[in-house]
């Protein structure tokens, strides 16, 4: 909750924008992908291990990767939150995929596709749904709609 409430004190609308969609991933739970994943990862893992043609430090940074392939990943631990939490808002799922769509580009290119996006709009879009999510969480009725 302490970055979503830092995020109004950013000093650009990109930086508020980043900071909220941030604001989500701790609420982020991802669920283990069952016994047959992690099956074919050990396998995977063990395949890895057992070449010789890969330098050892790169081995251990794959064998890393591999072993995070047996949770969902933080999206999809987002799109499940935004299902269970907020059932009857139909709206939050698309609108956390499309924030963390737009914070993933901005994060790795250093701007949006889109350069045009309304980055305010975006925020306050997903500002909304995280204070739905964060009173669902704590069990509480929002005493004020956003302006969002």
């Amino acid at each position: 909750m302490e970055i979503f409430c830092a995020a109004r004190l950013e000093s650009s609308q990109r930086a508020v924008f980043l900071t909220l969609v941030s604001a989500l991933e701790p609420l982020a739970s991802p669920a283990n992908l069952g016994p047959e994943v992690s099956s074919f990862i050990d396998e995977c893992v063990r395949a890895l291990q057992s070449n010789q043609g890969v330098p050892t430090g790169l081995k251990n940074s794959l064998v890393g990767r591999l072993n995070e392939l047996r949770k969902e990943s933080i999206r999809q631990a987002l799109l499940h939150l935004a299902r269970e939490a907020l059932p009857t808002n139909r709206e939050a799922e698309r609108i956390i995929d499309e924030a963390y769509s737009l914070r993933s580009q901005i994060a790795h290119t250093g701007f949006p596709a889109d350069l045009d996006v309304d980055l305010e709009r975006e925020g306050r879009a997903v500002s909304a749904v995280i204070r739905e999510i964060y009173a669902s969480l704590l069990k509480q009725k929002l005493t004020r709609q956003s302006a969002g």
